[in-house]
């Protein structure tokens, strides 16, 4: 894929078809409803990709960088801020001066400079006069959300891991490797390619042990197959969470942590207290918030119930695992700003262009350009 800003050169054609259309649309000479032909006009809104690409097309900085959050201007340091009423405000028009700035700068030192002061480049959607970077670029649901929040959760706090011993309740050491998220392997390339040496001393979160061992997924394993299902959900793979499964769809995390896993914990778990119903009571926030997330239709009480599940969420989290809190989980809660632009986030969520990906993937090529 192309790097950096290098992704302009791509977006230029595109742009200089937009802005026709913006300034002085296309008039077609007939349609189908309009014999005496139709000017069309066209607009680009959403950015809709994953968050990497997003970052990228947009001229914001990875979500390694100094300023991490394409919505605000909290400082990497301080991402264990949970406190939104305290972040600072980012808006496009700020965007689109440093941008500038960036672009005007002589050299490429001094453009490397300017981008790690501010975590902004230059991207050619700016030529755009009407695009607003910070508000048309789509935290995208589905990867924050699925392959995300509820991963995250499974993989590394949880720990899910079957070769691993449960851990007690006073346990304080996991006792498994869990497998890195996506978002890690990603800032993993970038910092070996280009990070510093502080960068390259790995860091892991402790998250009190297990909770997803051997003798938890045996019991999961064991009562996937109980649970009836609607004859338009698929079913989770009875072995999740084994090397013989291997990585699990982003709609196969969805129903494994928003039906099968609330099922089992509830009553596994409900009636334990102490440690155990804390954990349950933790989970099920997550659950709420990617329950809202994904509804057809969004009121503003809908919303609020998710502002509130999602910070409860992370903050109990911390709590509990002692955890930092991520770059996505981060995102997540800047979702509802989407949520009352756009309305619900099925229309401006990665499904299509994922599905596309994977139909162009199966093309039998030569692996050669040209």
């Amino acid at each position: 894929k192309p790097s950096l800003d290098q992704l302009n050169h791509f977006l230029k054609p595109l742009v200089d078809q937009l802005l026709v259309l913006w300034h002085t649309g296309v008039f077609f000479s007939r349609t189908a409803k309009y014999a005496m032909g139709r000017l069309v006009r066209c607009a680009l809104v959403p950015l809709v990709c994953d968050l990497p690409a997003a970052r990228q097309a947009a001229g914001f900085g990875h979500y390694s960088a100094k300023f991490f959050c394409s919505m605000c201007r909290l400082l990497k340091v301080d991402i264990n801020n949970l406190d939104p009423s305290t972040w600072p405000p980012y808006s496009g028009a700020e965007h689109r001066a440093a941008a500038e700035a960036w672009k005007d700068k002589p050299s490429a030192s001094l453009r490397k400079a300017a981008f790690e002061e501010n975590s902004v480049r230059w991207s050619a959607l700016l030529d755009l006069p009407y695009w607003d970077p910070v508000r048309y670029t789509v935290i995208d649901s589905m990867h924050n959300h699925y392959l995300g929040l509820l991963k995250h959760h499974c993989r590394r706090i949880w720990g899910m891991n079957i070769a691993a011993e449960d851990a007690t309740e006073d346990s304080t050491e996991g006792q498994g490797v869990p497998e890195p998220s996506d978002e890690e392997i990603s800032t993993a390339f970038d910092r070996l390619y280009s990070g510093t040496e502080a960068q390259l001393i790995p860091q892991t979160d402790h998250t009190g042990g297990t909770v997803l061992g051997r003798t938890m997924l045996g019991r999961i394993h064991a009562e996937l197959p109980f649970t009836e299902l609607p004859s338009w959900v698929d079913r989770v793979p009875t072995n999740v969470g084994t090397k013989a499964r291997g990585k699990l769809s982003a709609d196969q995390w969805h129903i494994l942590c928003v039906i099968n896993l609330p099922i089992i914990l509830i009553r596994i778990w409900g009636r334990q207290g102490g440690r155990p119903k804390q954990m349950l009571d933790n989970f099920m926030d997550l659950v709420t918030e990617v329950v809202i997330g994904g509804m057809l239709e969004m009121s503003e009480e809908a919303i609020k119930v998710y502002e509130e599940a999602a910070l409860r969420y992370l903050r109990t989290a911390r709590e509990l695992y002692n955890i930092n809190i991520t770059p996505n989980q981060h995102n997540s809660l800047h979702i509802p700003f989407f949520l009352r632009l756009f309305g619900p986030l099925h229309s401006i969520r990665t499904f299509f262009s994922e599905r596309m990906n994977y139909l162009l993937q199966r093309n039998n090529t030569n692996m050669r350009f040209g």
